[in-house]
Order: structure tokens, then C-alpha cells, then sequence
């Protein structure tokens, strides 16, 4: 995609000069700023688009929270829950299986479990965690800041970020509280994030 763009940014280009080579001064000045002008526009647009990606990763993570309580609503806790037995019964949300692992909208994998680590669920426990792990500064500061429907916020117990060997908590009401902003976001997301949900 981008090498076709930098052909056709060189061509027209191209086609560019050789046209001002042509034409009056004034009439140069005017093309080139409606060209530079043209060429931000594009270029704004593509930078504050949001990221469809962000959107069904997000989708991802409330629909696989759902099926989980749903699987479990008829027993005392999530006892036994990891990553395969979340496979083996199907409970991550549509699109996420390949090769038998699970992985979200980013192409990144996704864990399910008791702990950032998806250790299997211990007895007479009532919450799980789904750590989306390898993250990058705009993806963990885009999904740590994402705003779940009132449901999923609901059964929502703590989110967690967690970067350069250091773990950052949010709780409802807690310092630092959730929800969180972008703004709030980007000041704990590093270079290579972990971000964790927490659900009861």
C-alpha cells in the first residue's frame, strides 16, 4: 500500500514540474499551494481516522466476557477457567481462533484466566482476567481508555496496565479511578503493554 502511494506521489509529482516549468509564476504559486494543501488535508484525514481495529478488539473482548459468565451462571465460581478450556468450549467471540490459539483484532494473543499469566482458575474464585498482552503505546492507550457498554462496565471489577516490569490498577473510585481517558492512558502505556480486564 504505501510503496503504491510513493509511485503515484511521484508520478504526479512529476507531472507536477513538468507543468510549472510551463506556466507564470503566480499561477505556480497557486498550484503549489493548493497541492500542499491537498496533500495535508489527506494526510490529517489518515492520522485522526479512528482504528476500526480498536473498535473489534474491543467488541472481542466484551462478547468473550459474556460468553464466559454465561458458561458459568449456573455454578459458585469460575473455577477451572484457562485459555483451553475457553477453547475447548468455545467461548471466545467469533474470529479469534487460529491454529488453536486465541488472538484479538490486533494480531496480538489473548489470555483468559485467573492472572495476567492464565493460570487456570482456582475453586471458590469469582472473578477471571482476560490479559491482552504485546500491546503497543497507542493500542494500550486506545483499549485501556475504551469505554464498555453499561453491561460489561457493570461486571467490570479492575482494569490493569502493565509496562517496563511495573503494574498500574484501576478500580471504580480507586486513585487512579476508572474510567480512564486517552490523556490518562498514554501517561501509564509504554513501549510494549499488557492490558487486563477483570470481570466478575
Amino acid at each position: 500500500m504505501i510503496i503504491k502511494v510513493k509511485t503515484y506521489f511521484n508520478k504526479y509529482w512529476t507531472r507536477l514540474r513538468q507543468y510549472l516549468e510551463s506556466t507564470t509564476f503566480v499561477k505556480q504559486i497557486i498550484i503549489l499551494i493548493t497541492t500542499i494543501t491537498a496533500v495535508l488535508v489527506v494526510i490529517m484525514a489518515w492520522f485522526f481516522s479512528p482504528n476500526p481495529l480498536i473498535n473489534k478488539a474491543a467488541v472481542e473482548l466484551a462478547q468473550t466476557a459474556e460468553h464466559i459468565r454465561l458458561f458459568y451462571q449456573t455454578k459458585p465460581g469460575y473455577w477451572g477457567l484457562n485459555g483451553e478450556l475457553a477453547i475447548k468450549n468455545n467461548l471466545q467471540a467469533s474470529g479469534m481462533m487460529k491454529d488453536g490459539m486465541l488472538y484479538n483484532a490486533f494480531g496480538k494473543p489473548v489470555i483468559i484466566g485467573q492472572d495476567a499469566a492464565g493460570s487456570i482458575v482456582m475453586p471458590g474464585t469469582r472473578y477471571f482476567m482476560i490479559p491482552f498482552p504485546g500491546l503497543n503505546k497507542s493500542e494500550c492507550t486506545a483499549m485501556a481508555a475504551f469505554r464498555l457498554n453499561e453491561r460489561e462496565s457493570l461486571s467490570l471489577l479492575q482494569m490493569e496496565i502493565m509496562t517496563d516490569g511495573k503494574t498500574f490498577e484501576f478500580n471504580w473510585g480507586g486513585k487512579p479511578s476508572l474510567p480512564i481517558t486517552k490523556t490518562d492512558a498514554a501517561k501509564y502505556c509504554g513501549k510494549t503493554n499488557t492490558v487486563s480486564w477483570r470481570f466478575e
